[in-house]
C-alpha cells in the first residue's frame, strides 16, 4: 500500500509538472501588448521607409509614426520573424491619414546587418500605417541602426484613393441556410447573419485576397456576408482580416476562442490551417466544410 501511494504521488507530480510546463510555453508564445517605443533598428528602418515618398506624404507618415510610438502595440517574436501592429488610433486626426483605405502592403525594404539578409514589409489600413513584419527574426539586432540597404520598393501607393467599404445589412429573420451552415445551425443556433453581397462585389474581394478560397467557404458567402454564433464566427468576404505570423500572412475565414481557420497568402493549393492563439499552426486539410463541422459539432 505504501509503495502504491508513493507511485501515485510521483505520477501526480509528473502530471502537474507537464501541465505547468505547457502553460509556461503558451505564455511565452502569447503575443505581447505594450506601450514601449520603437527599437533603434525600427527607427532607422522607419526613416528609410518615409524617405521613399514625396515630402508631403512623408511628413504625414512621420506624424503617424510619432503618434503611435507611445500607444498600445501588439508585438510578437516568432521563430523566423517578428510582427508588430499599432493600436490606439481612435483620437487620431483625419488630417494625418492618407487616401488609401484598404488592407494592403505599401512598401518593402530588403537590407543587411552584419552580412545577414533581412526584409521588412509595411502594412496599411484605413489611411494609416498598420504595422510591419521583419524576416528573419530580428531580435538580436534590434539595438543596431547600422544597416545596408539592398533594395526598396513601393508595393501600393498610399495616396491612391482605394476605398473598399461595404455596409452590411442584417437579416431580420435568420433564414434556413443550405449546406454545412444548415447542418451546424441544427445544433448551434445562429445569433446574427448578414445579407450576402452581389456576385460582382464578391469577385472584387476574391481578387483582392489573391489566395485560393475554399469551395465550402464560397458556398457560405453566396448565402450570407458573415455569421455569428455563440462560440465562433465566420467572416464575411469583405471583412476578412490578415495576420502576419512566423512564416507569412494568414487570412481569417472563421474565428474561435482559441484560434482561427485560415488560408495562407498567395497559396493556390487550397491548404487550410488552424492558427492557435498560442502561436502553433496546424495544417488541417483542404475541406472547409469538414474542418468547420469538426470544430463546431
Amino acid at each position: 500500500m505504501e509503495i502504491l501511494i508513493i507511485l501515485l504521488s510521483i505520477i501526480t507530480g509528473l502530471i502537474i509538472l507537464y501541465f505547468g510546463l505547457a502553460f509556461i510555453l503558451i505564455q511565452i508564445r502569447r503575443p505581447k501588448f505594450n506601450k514601449k517605443g520603437y527599437t533603434k533598428l525600427e527607427k532607422k528602418l522607419l526613416d528609410l521607409f518615409t524617405s521613399m515618398f514625396d515630402p508631403d506624404l512623408a511628413e504625414k507618415i512621420k506624424k503617424q509614426i510619432e503618434y503611435f510610438e507611445n500607444k498600445r502595440k501588439w508585438r510578437q517574436y516568432w521563430e523566423k520573424s517578428m510582427s508588430i501592429e499599432l493600436y490606439g488610433d481612435k483620437k487620431m486626426s483625419s488630417d494625418l491619414k492618407y487616401s488609401r483605405q484598404d488592407d494592403s502592403k505599401i512598401a518593402t525594404i530588403r537590407f543587411k546587418v552584419n552580412e545577414e539578409k533581412y526584409s521588412i514589409e509595411f502594412d496599411s489600413y484605413d489611411g494609416r500605417i498598420w504595422g510591419w513584419k521583419i524576416r528573419p527574426n530580428p531580435k538580436r539586432i534590434q539595438k543596431t541602426d547600422n544597416v545596408e540597404v539592398i533594395s526598396k520598393k513601393i508595393n501600393n501607393d498610399p495616396n491612391e484613393k482605394v476605398v473598399i467599404s461595404i455596409k452590411k445589412t442584417e437579416f431580420k429573420t435568420i433564414p434556413n441556410f443550405d449546406g454545412v451552415i444548415g447542418e451546424i445551425a441544427k445544433v448551434k443556433p445562429i445569433k446574427t447573419a448578414f445579407n450576402p453581397l452581389i456576385p460582382q462585389q464578391i469577385e472584387i474581394f476574391k481578387r483582392k485576397i489573391d489566395s485560393f478560397l475554399p469551395h465550402g467557404y464560397l458556398q457560405i458567402i453566396e448565402q450570407t456576408e458573415g455569421l455569428e454564433f455563440q462560440e465562433f464566427r465566420i467572416s464575411g468576404i469583405s471583412e476578412i482580416q490578415r495576420t502576419g505570423l512566423d512564416d507569412g500572412d494568414y487570412f481569417h475565414l472563421a474565428e474561435f476562442d482559441d484560434g482561427i481557420i485560415a488560408i495562407k497568402e498567395n497559396d493556390k493549393n487550397g491548404e487550410l490551417y488552424f492558427c492557435h492563439f498560442s502561436g502553433l499552426i496546424d495544417k488541417v486539410g483542404t475541406d472547409f466544410d469538414k474542418i468547420l463541422k469538426e470544430r463546431t459539432t
